[in-house]
């Protein structure tokens, strides 16, 4: 029964001592970030969870730690790796048709540009009760990053607001029918 609670008082120093204890601040904070509009409860309560948990296997992670000596990683949210694999393969394919988006672009920029592409063309389609397929999208899109670059974001702007009437009074342009797939 002693070695179990000077185990248990080892663990919960740990959480507040070391290695462990700077892991489990970044994540509590990343936890904080992500569920800052949620209630206190459900914020608070995977970070008491996971502290309680590390106090139990706090072994396991310091033999992570210094056997194997692997350390733990930035928290990151699904999106963010979603978006830096987005504007990879976007890159990569204007890369490979020679067209645009090229490192002029910044990354938000292309992360804003094709959101705001996409969700624009969907809306159209919604009110014309179509469906613009997601290849067609992506194509419109690359359309969209080669007009910004070489007319700058206010053209696009004004481009985009006459493509989106023209889609409504005539539908989707020949040349967007066609698809690139971003897989």
């Amino acid at each position: 029964m002693t070695i179990f609670l000077i185990y248990l008082v080892v663990g919960i120093i740990s959480n507040f001592i070391g290695p462990l204890a700077k892991h489990l601040s970044i994540e509590d904070k990343y936890s904080l970030k992500e569920n800052k509009n949620k209630s206190w409860f459900y914020s608070y309560s995977f970070i008491i969870l996971m502290r309680c948990f590390m106090t139990i296997f706090y072994p396991v992670f310091y033999f992570s730690y210094y056997i194997l000596k692997r350390k733990p990683q930035e928290p990151g949210s699904f999106e963010d790796k979603l978006n830096t694999s987005l504007v990879k393969r976007l890159r990569n394919i204007g890369e490979y048709n020679n067209t645009a988006p090229t490192e002029k672009t910044s990354d938000d920029q292309v992360i804003e540009i094709y959101e705001l592409v996409c969700s624009s063309f969907r809306k159209a389609s919604g009110e014309r009760n179509e469906h613009i397929p997601p290849d067609n999208l992506n194509t419109i899109a690359m359309k969209f990053f080669k007009v910004y670059e070489e007319f700058g974001e206010d053209f696009m702007q004004e481009h985009l607001e006459y493509e989106l009437k023209k889609y409504a009074t005539e539908g989707l342009r020949p040349e967007y029918k066609k698809g690139i797939s971003l897989f």
